[in-house]
């Protein structure tokens, strides 16, 4: 018998995406709140990354035909950087609330809560580079 690799694509099931359950830092204590994220070997992950990419040395080539060296990234515009890789590989999530309001997943909201609490998006971040979270079924 073979490796089947049509049964074996981590890049198609990081692309139908992993659920699991936000924990707090430190203690992994349960939150009752639920992220569903891409893998990062997914497509539309990989297109935002190449996307950055491309977006990165164009910038480059600009400030060579100017003379001049490319400027460092300042730490908002990495901030916002990372917020926005985050908020890609989200599709969606439930259980979280601020007060007695539900907050629905828009990007908006991701980007608000990401810079608020870092730690979740770090969580987002971690989960989608676990490749086993996006074994095929």
């Amino acid at each position: 018998m073979s490796f089947d690799l049509n049964k074996n694509n981590f890049a198609e099931a990081a692309e139908v995406g992993y659920e699991f359950e936000l924990l707090l830092p430190g203690t992994n204590e349960p939150t009752g709140a639920f992220i569903t994220v891409r893998g990062d070997q997914s497509k539309t992950v990989k297109a935002y990354a190449r996307k950055k990419y491309a977006e990165f040395k164009l910038r480059e080539q600009q400030a060579k035909r100017r003379g001049k060296d490319v400027d460092d990234m300042t730490i908002e515009e990495a901030e916002e950087l990372s917020i926005e890789a985050a908020i890609t590989r989200v599709i969606g999530w439930k259980n979280i609330s601020e007060g007695k309001t539900e907050v629905t997943f828009t990007k908006e909201n991701a980007e608000r809560i990401f810079a608020a609490h870092p730690w979740i998006k770090d969580a987002v971040m971690e989960e989608s580079s676990q490749l086993l979270n996006f074994r095929p079924k």
